[in-house]
């Protein structure tokens, strides 16, 4: 009855230009003044109603008024250790079911919320996970999160739609997945994300992938830096095409390939298996037999940035390209590749096919149209640049052999 009698005397404070807070053991409901309407007790006493809120009142915690503010449309998670808090804003929280065990996390979104939420991801866990769902657009900001996965993924975004993933100036954010697992990748989103931000993200696949995403990943051009520090499979495993505009991107310690694109299922998707950089510093560490730095099934198009590859395993290729591919001064600051192959020829255990290590190896047209190409393949039976279709010199600078 206490409890009853101080929530009706709180209630009856002046709201304005403050905010209600409804705690239920780690979640929290956050309500801008304005959003809260007429706030009622209905089933004799049992419900309390806030805004769209309906809630059991045996399961309210505690509630909070005071002036800190709210962002309509956002999602506030905090990991600490064993736990993870999380503060949903009152106006959208109606449409998102959130559940939280320990510092597991999951907030999936009814098919008929067509805002775009914000998710802000901060804090550190030894066993923690973010799991995101739904049926529209998001972005996904981490603030020097630190998060390992004891059970699968460290984040997972589902909903296949374009994800904004936002590294702010300053933060430096350090995700790793469990050993052993089924996820396909430590940080794995079913859909298009668009990586900013000036910040720095670690990442680590200890059961297959660092990264992987099931469309598109496009680095924008003010992007900051991504760490892959090591994999058992694919740094990055993108499907349908990845586009780098900016920002560095080291991988190193990788059990399969540096980036892999992958052409997607469905044939009409646009740049379909395509590898673009436009600008940027990519430096990769191929180390793993039979792998490549960068692979693509489809064209290849460098109109910027820089390339730096050491490739020191047997059979190892700094770009391998499916069909074509075109190196062209187009972007701000003409395209720079520096490869560095020190590996032998490989034989497959079960084919027994042989493959020598290359720099670049192109399956279809090779085009040069400006920019720098320096590499040295010193490895026994190595080659510098082999492309299996037409070598069309046009400009630039390249200081190797051509095959």
């Amino acid at each position: 009855m206490k409890k009853y009698l101080y929530l009706l005397c709180l209630l009856a404070a002046p709201l304005s230009a403050q905010t209600l807070k409804v705690y239920e053991g780690q979640l929290c409901q956050a309500f801008d003044a304005a959003w809260c309407g007429t706030m009622t007790y209905a089933d004799g006493g049992r419900t309390l109603t806030v805004g769209r809120s309906v809630f059991d009142v045996s399961s309210i915690d505690s509630i909070i008024v005071d002036e800190s503010p709210v962002e309509a449309a956002t999602v506030s998670v905090v990991f600490s250790g064993g736990q993870a808090f999380v503060t949903v804003s009152g106006d959208k929280a109606d449409s998102l079911s959130v559940t939280v065990s320990g510092a597991h996390v999951s907030v999936v979104a009814v098919p008929e919320l067509q805002t775009e939420m914000t998710y802000v991801l901060s804090g550190s866990s030894d066993n923690g996970s973010f799991y995101m769902d739904g049926s529209f657009k998001s972005t996904v900001e981490l603030h020097n999160l630190s998060l390992n996965s004891a059970t699968g993924a460290a984040v997972t975004i589902d909903n296949g739609k374009r994800i904004r993933v936002v590294l702010p100036e300053g933060t430096v954010s350090t995700l790793s997945d469990c050993a052993g697992g089924t996820q396909k990748a430590c940080f794995f989103v079913n859909g298009h994300p668009e990586f900013e931000g000036s910040g720095t993200l670690n990442l680590t696949g200890r059961s297959r992938h660092a990264f992987a995403s099931d469309e598109y990943t496009f680095l924008k051009a003010k992007f900051g830096t991504l760490n892959i520090l090591s994999a058992v499979s694919d740094g990055l495993h993108v499907g349908q095409y990845f586009r780098m505009r900016g920002g560095t991107v080291n991988i190193s310690g990788t059990g399969g390939d540096g980036i892999d694109v992958s052409k997607t299922k469905d044939e009409k998707d646009e740049m379909n298996g395509q590898l673009l950089i436009e600008g940027g510093r990519l430096v990769l560490t191929v180390a793993s037999d039979d792998t490549k730095g960068l692979k693509c099934e489809d064209a290849a198009t460098v109109s910027g940035g820089v390339i730096e590859v050491e490739a020191t395993a047997l059979g190892a290729r700094g770009l391998a390209v499916g069909t074509d591919l075109l190196v062209n001064a187009a972007s701000e600051t003409a395209p720079q590749i520096r490869m560095t192959v020190s590996g032998g020829r490989y034989t497959d255990p079960e084919s027994q096919k042989e493959k020598r290590a290359r720099g670049i190896d192109v399956d279809g047209d090779f085009t040069f149209d400006g920019g720098d190409i320096s590499i040295s393949a010193t490895g026994k039976g190595s080659q510098a640049v082999k492309v299996g279709g037409t070598y069309t010199y046009l400009s630039g600078t390249i200081d190797c052999t051509v095959q």
